[in-house]
């Protein structure tokens, strides 16, 4: 018998330190000029900086390829509707959709025209 899996989630950027319960966040803006003393000044205080760009993922990372399986599958997200409840508005088999969403089945025009129906999203972006 076949096992249901998952894909493995994106590991994110582990931060550096465990935040306590007593912690809190401050997003702290300051001239240029004086930020390397304002850090400066935190860090004696006991604070933890951390630099915003080291924080910022390119989404590039994310989203490398614009596939029409990769439309479908964000198409799909942003309307939150599940394989099964798209089949049932497309006259699609769940099947067919995860395959198209896997790269394993290409969509093809009619499956287009009927997915831009249900997902409120132009049929040119599944081709």
């Amino acid at each position: 018998m076949l096992a249901h899996t998952k894909k493995r989630p994106i590991n994110m950027k582990e931060p550096q330190e465990k935040i306590n319960s007593d912690n809190i966040v401050i997003m702290v803006s300051c001239p240029s000029l004086r930020a390397k003393h304002v850090k400066q000044y935190l860090e004696k205080q006991g604070c933890t900086y951390v630099d915003e760009k080291d924080e910022l993922i390119d989404a590039k990372g994310f989203f490398s390829e614009t596939t029409p399986a990769n439309m479908l599958i964000g198409a799909r997200g942003k309307e939150n509707i599940t394989q099964i409840q798209l089949s049932e508005l497309t006259g699609i088999p769940r099947r067919h959709i995860s395959d198209m969403e896997n790269g394993r089945r290409p969509i093809g025009k009619q499956n287009a025209l009927k997915l831009e129906k249900a997902l409120n999203i132009s049929y040119r972006l599944f081709l």
